[in-house]
């Protein structure tokens, strides 16, 4: 096959042949017209170095591009381009397939053929087959063959895929992986797209196809086009083999024949339908639906057909079979105006999700072929409400009308449904009376009720987390500039001192001029709320300082700008495991002092204020997407007491005790509900009250560098977030009170004999507070 001669070529052809009529019911078309004497083949050889090639005596039509060209090796991707004369030709991906094809991608793009017929398209062939795909943009092409996404001839074919977008494409079929084998070997997950094309079909368009193995996982998805074969189909299996988990989903366009979850077959050994899916959620299908079908005498079981827009159907069978079982399938309507020209067949559930635009005496599904069996198998019809629904106690809508009536009585049942969200903190739950007449199935609402509920409530709380998250951000600039700030400060005005003493100064008392500073730190922290929010947030502190001495010892202060924010995640322990997220930033004006007696005894303070945003989004159960925008003010402050400690050895310990205190004020704005209207979200004022005792450890190993580390205790005993919403309810309110451990350490090191000196700091915490953050510092004398 190396040289994928014309005889070797026929012998592709009459396998594929074989292969069609054994497993789709004979319905292959032979070539029109023989080949000719040149063997008309491109494709990537896998046997020879994944080189592209064309086959023998075959020269490439005129205004052909290839990329890469003919000749290139070590590529396992081709794509062609151009209009040109592609009679008789068989375009392949990997080839000739004497090992397995993996990996390989077919793409033509703004292909037109002038001639004759073209062979067929196949994205690669091998023993076995993989992760290859064959993609099809703007095609205006007949072929006599089909599209084959890959071909497997004694190996499974898995992962493979053909996309068509755009164009109009006349073909005998389209088949996404077809598996050829005497052994039973399996067509798995294989997908078929087509979107705003025109794609006409003689045979059939097949997903997953295989000869003596299973058919599972493979999915048709249709957006938009108008698409027209016998039947389209998920997965196929024939001979004993299964078909399980395949689907069609059609999302627009316009579909002509049978429609068909998945489907097996045989001669003497069949298999059974189970668990595939038909969803429709708009465009107008021609042709019957199918959840799963079974030959002979295989089951069709838990097949689901999924009815989601409003829409003209032929019929729509859930499980269908000759000789064997059709148990639990189940056809789900979830919009009104629906109407089905045939009947409703082979579903032993019925299940009708009233839609959100529902009104009292609509009707969602309209049956005009005749009386509707319910003797057959045993048929329950459920009801349930979906989000936004907005019915009365007594009100009553039609789930079938059928003029023709029904034979035998269905089973009725309210579904289990949880409640709908109808707010953030309400719940809306219906019970149906579901009563079957002469020529219509009704329901009529029984019981309405609203409440808050335990689990409406826990959702709601995670819209307060967010200023659980900003205060996180606030007091960690508190705690860089009582840290990193104030070392920082120190280290300026000790720099404008030796200056001084350098330049014969000495003895001068203080320091006469400000000297700027700065800080700069990024943290990675955790904070238990009830539930727990993670914070990855940044700080920068720039300032100016002066030391003035006094006869305690000297006082230093100065002025402070402060930048700071980050992302946030929260999470809910609750059953939904709701996840918000978002952002916020703060930035404001402060100042700052520290006095240092002669004896080591120091005090301190500082004050800030400023302006914080924030922003929060979630997708909240049944309400959808959830969001809102929130800005308001702040002021924090900090007191400390210590003394340092000259223990000798270039060792100063220092101990501490600091109160931290920030307000961030209440704010109120608009709650975006993407399923529900808008809410009006109060936010109460957060006041977080810390404590913290510790000591630091200082070791100076000379002039230029020193170490440090230290341990300290923090309790905070405030940071209790409240919020109201318009909807009511008392919602939950996450609280950071608690207490943690922190660890610190750092090195200080001034480089060279520059007028710069920097602080590296890592600080670590555990506890109600844990995580981590790196802080940097830096002074410098102009």
């Amino acid at each position: 096959m190396r040289n994928c001669s014309k005889t070797k070529q026929k012998r592709l052809a009459k396998l594929v042949l074989a292969v069609l009529m054994c497993t789709g019911g004979g319905f292959f078309s032979p070539p029109s017209a023989e080949a000719s004497t040149a063997d008309k083949t491109i494709y990537i050889d896998t046997d020879d170095n994944d080189t592209v090639k064309l086959g023998s005596g075959a020269v490439l039509p005129t205004g052909a591009e290839l990329t890469p060209a003919v000749g290139t090796s070590n590529t396992k991707s081709l794509t062609i381009t151009g209009t040109s004369a592609w009679s008789n030709w068989s375009i392949i991906g990997g080839y000739p397939g004497t090992q397995s094809a993996d990996g390989y991608s077919l793409t033509l793009n703004d292909f037109t053929n002038t001639g004759t017929d073209i062979n067929q398209f196949i994205g690669a062939w091998g023993k076995s087959a993989t992760n290859n795909t064959i993609t099809l943009n703007n095609l205006n092409v007949i072929l006599y063959n089909g599209i084959v996404g890959a071909q497997a001839y004694n190996g499974s074919v898995e992962n493979n895929q053909v996309i068509i977008a755009g164009g109009t494409i006349t073909t005998g079929y389209i088949i996404g992986g077809n598996m050829s084998s005497a052994s039973l070997v399996n067509a798995v997950n294989n997908s078929i797209t087509i979107s705003d094309a025109t794609v006409t079909a003689s045979q059939n368009i097949i997903c997953g196809n295989t000869t003596n193995g299973n058919a599972t996982g493979n999915t048709i998805t249709i957006t938009s086009g108008t698409i027209s074969a016998n039947n389209i189909v998920g997965g196929w299996a024939s001979n004993g083999g299964d078909a399980t988990g395949n689907s069609v989903i059609i999302k627009g366009g316009t579909v002509t024949g049978a429609v068909i979850g998945a489907q097996t077959d045989g001669t003497s050994n069949y298999g059974n339908a189970k668990d595939n899916t038909v969803t429709i959620s708009g465009g107008t299908i021609n042709g019957m639906v199918s959840g799963g079908m079974a030959m002979g005498t295989g089951n069709a079981t838990d097949n689901t057909v999924n009815i989601l827009a409003a829409i003209t159907l032929q019929g729509i069978n859930g499980g269908s079979v000759m000789s064997g079982t059709s148990s639990n399938n189940t056809i789900n309507f979830a919009a009104k105006d629906i109407t089905i020209t045939d009947n409703i067949y082979g579903a032993q559930n019925l299940n009708f999700y009233l839609p959100s635009d529902i009104a009292s005496g609509d009707t969602m599904v309209t049956i005009n072929g005749g009386a509707t069996d319910f003797t057959t198998t045993p048929v329950t019809i459920g009801a349930a409400a979906q989000t936004g629904v907005n019915l009365n106690q007594g009100d009553k809508v039609t789930l079938i009308s059928n003029a023709a009536g029904f034979t035998g009585t269905a089973a009725t049942t309210t579904l289990t449904t949880v409640p709908t969200a109808t707010s953030l903190t309400l719940d809306t739950s219906y019970q149906f009376a579901i009563n079957q007449g002469d020529t219509a199935i009704t329901a009529t609402v029984t019981d309405k009720t609203e409440s808050s509920t335990e689990s409406s409530m826990e959702r709601a709380k995670s819209l307060v987390e967010t200023r659980a998250a900003t205060t996180t951000f606030i007091n960690a600039g508190a705690d860089m500039l009582s840290s990193q700030g104030f070392m920082q400060a120190a280290n300026a005005v000790a720099l404008e001192v030796a200056e001084q003493t350098n330049s014969g100064a000495a003895g001068v008392p203080s320091v006469s001029t400000f000297t700027p500073f700065a800080a700069i730190g990024g943290s990675s922290m955790r904070a238990q709320s009830g539930s727990y929010v993670d914070t990855k947030g940044f700080g920068i502190n720039v300032g100016f300082a002066r030391e003035i001495a006094n006869p305690q010892g000297k006082l230093l202060f100065g002025p402070v700008v402060e930048y700071g924010g980050g992302s946030y995640d929260s999470y809910l322990e609750d059953a939904a495991g709701t996840h918000g997220e978002g952002g916020a930033h703060y930035y404001g004006l402060g100042i700052m002092a520290r006095q240092v007696n002669h004896d080591g005894l120091y005090y301190e303070g500082s004050l800030r204020g400023g302006r914080v945003n924030s922003d929060y989004k979630t997708t909240m159960d049944t309400l959808g997407k959830v969001d809102y925008d929130s800005s308001s003010n702040y002021f924090a402050a900090h007191l400390g007491v210590g003394k340092a400690f000259n223990i000798g050895n270039g060792n100063t310990l220092d101990g501490y005790l600091k109160y931290f205190y920030s307000h961030q004020a209440g704010d109120t704005t608009t709650i975006h509900i993407e399923n529900a209207a808008d809410e009006r979200g109060s936010f109460d004022a957060v006041d977080s009250h810390r404590l913290r005792i510790g000591a630091r450890l200082t070791h100076k190993v000379n002039d230029k560098n020193s170490f440090y580390g230290g341990l300290a205790y923090q309790y905070e005993f405030g940071g209790e977030a409240r919020a109201h919403f318009s909807s009511g309810g008392n919602v939950p309110s996450p609280s950071v009170k608690g207490g943690s451990g922190m660890l610190e350490l750092g090195w200080q090191v001034k480089p060279g004999e520059t007028p710069l000196t920097l602080d590296l700091g890592l600080t670590g915490w555990a506890g109600k507070q844990r995580g981590g953050s790196v802080q940097l510092g830096a002074t410098w004398k102009f």
